[in-house]
């Protein structure tokens, strides 16, 4: 494709583009109105010189279409925003948001493992931009760590509705979908449903928790994976990464249930339950706190701690085990696992932990013990040390 001319007699490309089997994605300049977007182009003639059926072609080119139709209908903050759609040399576009940041895939991939703080607030996000899109009657049937991108300020912004159907349309989309998050229904034929991307959210919200999905692998042949949801129950959270709160456990144990009429009736029932657990472990008075999230925490983070940072909540674990939940020992490790969260970059991980171990002190040991001023002044340290990024 010749980018040297202006597409769509607007926009110019800017940078090399990001490659996928159908498709690719260039940042541009819209010369109109002098900002960056994203252009999303379906490589129609790649797929038929590379041999692929007219049947499978003429799906994506439907496909492509339907997907800028269902982001046409959504509008929120945590939706990527679709501006427009057109041809150049004989190839579908999109032009959509440009996001800068990465995806969740990625920040799984690298660094230590999410703090739950962040993990509880990415989740309610993704449900709040799930919920517009459900309002609109628009089914996502695709939610899966690489299509929900984090911005550089830590917002989420859910991705690729290139599998979305309308919940008042007939096209079922039954065969499709990603096999690691897709809900026990679907894999019987089910059309899908509010349900089954709420079922899809639990798969990311427990491999957010333990860096693993809840059934099966990427090697793992898809059909087994299927046989899986199907009929296998998970691990909670708390048995591979312990100090997951009971309420996590609980949340993600519904958003899994094998009968969809088990799970929440809706995204915004997500939300609202991810925002008491935030109120319940402290972290809403620290997101006020530290205000305007800056994701720099996150991406600059030192990889390097991420197996200290393991072994500590295993050690705390142990410890819990031994001496109870308020010994000395147990104390002290959990003041050197948030410095050293705080350490790798995440301050605002550190400033959470130390937030919720000065709230647990103060309950048991009141509000003057020397344990719960040390753990609330490395609560103001590590927000000030954000502050000053």
């Amino acid at each position: 494709m010749d980018t040297s001319k202006l597409i769509g007699g607007r926009f110019r490309v800017k940078d090399r583009p990001v490659s996928g089997a159908m498709g690719d994605v260039w940042p541009a300049e819209d010369t109109r109105l002098g900002r960056t977007v994203a252009l999303k182009f379906l490589a129609r003639k790649r797929l038929r010189h590379q041999g692929a059926p007219t049947e499978f072609t003429d799906w994506t080119v439907k496909k492509f279409e339907w997907e800028s139709v269902a982001m046409a209908r959504v509008s929120h903050a945590h939706v990527a925003q679709i501006y427009d759609t057109g041809e150049h040399e004989g190839e579908l576009y999109i032009v959509m948001e440009y996001i800068q940041g990465k995806s969740l895939a990625g920040h799984l991939r690298e660094g230590p493992a999410l703090p739950l703080e962040r993990t509880v607030r990415w989740t309610q996000e993704i449900c709040e931009g799930l919920d517009a899109a459900h309002s609109r009657e628009v089914i996502h049937h695709d939610i899966k760590p690489d299509n929900i991108m984090i911005t550089h300020e830590g917002k989420v912004k859910i991705v690729d509705f290139g599998l979305a159907s309308f919940a008042d349309a007939t096209q079922s989309h039954t065969g499709v979908g990603t096999a690691l998050y897709k809900a026990p229904e679907r894999w019987c034929g089910s059309a899908g449903s509010v349900s089954s991307d709420l079922y899809s959210v639990g798969c990311v919200l427990y491999e957010m928790l333990t860096r693993r999905p809840p059934f099966g692998s990427p090697q793992d042949d898809f059909m087994t994976v299927g046989r899986m949801h199907q009929d296998n129950l998970p691990a909670p959270p708390s048995a591979h990464r312990p100090g997951v709160p009971d309420q996590i456990d609980h949340i993600v144990r519904i958003l899994l249930a094998k009968d969809p009429g088990e799970r929440p009736q809706s995204a915004e029932a997500v939300v609202r339950a991810m925002s008491d657990i935030q109120h319940s472990l402290g972290f809403d008075d620290l997101s006020t706190a530290l205000g305007r999230t800056d994701l720099s925490d996150a991406t600059e983070s030192n990889a390097g701690h991420s197996d200290r940072i393991r072994e500590l909540d295993q050690r705390i674990f142990e410890l819990e085990l031994r001496f109870g939940p308020y010994g000395q020992a147990v104390i002290e490790t959990r003041m050197e696992h948030a410095e050293l969260t705080g350490q790798s970059g995440d301050t605002r991980g550190a400033a959470a932990l130390y937030n919720r171990l000065g709230r647990d002190c103060q309950e048991y040991f009141g509000p003057y013990d020397t344990r719960v001023l040390n753990a609330f002044e490395g609560v103001a340290r590590w927000i000030a040390r954000s502050g000053a990024k």
